[in-house]
């Protein structure tokens, strides 16, 4: 009856994403470190098999939380790439679904802030930068091909790139360290738009949607 029970546990959705709910919570709260197998399946109510059965080990939770942001970038690339319309659309476009994300998942998100900034916690290593580096790279690519279609005027391709992608970084990271920010979605696009009516070659400025 035992075997019965833990094989329906096993199968149930729920207790999988009540897991990864409960660890997301501890390793948050307590650092990846200081939280044992113990207390992750103690506060998921199951046992220590069935957390082995879902992700083989603390690691293999920890590891899955992050998959899921990388997975996240991932498809806002994607989704970017697809995208047809002016330079500037697609990148005012591609900043809020990343707003957007980043906001449904803060949680995730604050736990990869505290793993980058903060000390070491012997949680398996995750390559960080990527996800900046990514970043700066598509918007590298949409400015070069704003100033070579003419709508952009003749900038420093890299430094407009920079201040876009320092822009959302900045207004972002209002949103992980303080319990009301103070800009959010609407002040992201407001932002990002400044800075490109300011890169806009004559009379092609356009209005925020």
């Amino acid at each position: 009856m035992d075997k019965v029970r833990q094989q329906m546990i096993q199968d149930n959705p729920a207790v999988r994403e009540r897991l990864l709910g409960e660890a997301l919570r501890l390793f948050t709260e307590k650092g990846y470190a200081s939280t044992s197998v113990r207390e992750l399946v103690e506060s998921a109510g199951v046992t220590k098999p069935v957390l082995y059965y879902y992700f083989g080990s603390k690691e293999g939770l920890y590891l899955e939380i992050m998959n899921g942001i990388s997975g996240l970038l991932d498809q806002r690339i994607n989704e970017l790439q697809q995208a047809g319309g002016t330079v500037r659309q697609r990148l005012l476009d591609f900043f809020s679904r990343l707003f957007v994300g980043a906001r449904e998942n803060i949680p995730a998100v604050r736990l990869a802030y505290a793993i980058y900034y903060g000390p070491p916690q012997g949680a398996p290593f995750i390559d960080f930068n990527r996800f900046f580096d990514t970043i700066l790279v598509m918007v590298g690519t949409l400015v070069a091909e704003g100033v070579q279609n003419g709508e952009f005027r003749q900038v420093d391709r890299s430094a407009l790139a920079w201040a876009l992608v320092g822009c959302h970084s900045t207004i972002m990271e209002e949103q992980i360290c303080r319990q009301t920010p103070r800009i959010g979605h609407d002040g992201l696009l407001s932002a990002i738009g400044l800075i490109l009516d300011g890169a806009a070659a004559k009379n092609s400025a356009k209005e925020l949607p």
